[in-house]
């Protein structure tokens, strides 16, 4: 009886690839602070202007548009470490 072939014994090259993730990363990275430039451009005065002489809604807005920048930032310094 013959002896079937081993297919597991064959060594396979290993070909390195170069990753795409880092570009990915650095392209949504750009596009989220563009975005997120527009953004403040477009309401920032706007949403001032609606709470003006509000301390409560000034604080409101305040805290909403340093979450946004904190997000970013959060994005960037991730993005960077995986690097």
């Amino acid at each position: 009886m013959p002896t079937p072939r081993s297919f597991a014994s064959a060594r396979l090259a290993h070909i390195t690839v170069p990753s795409s993730g880092p570009t990915l990363r650095l392209a949504a990275c750009l596009l989220l602070t563009v975005l997120n430039g527009a953004v403040l451009i477009a309401y920032a005065g706007l949403l001032y202007q609606a709470s003006a002489n509000h301390p409560l809604r000034i604080l409101g807005v305040t805290l909403l548009f340093a979450a946004m920048l904190g997000s970013l930032a959060r994005v960037w310094i991730t993005s960077l470490r995986a690097r």
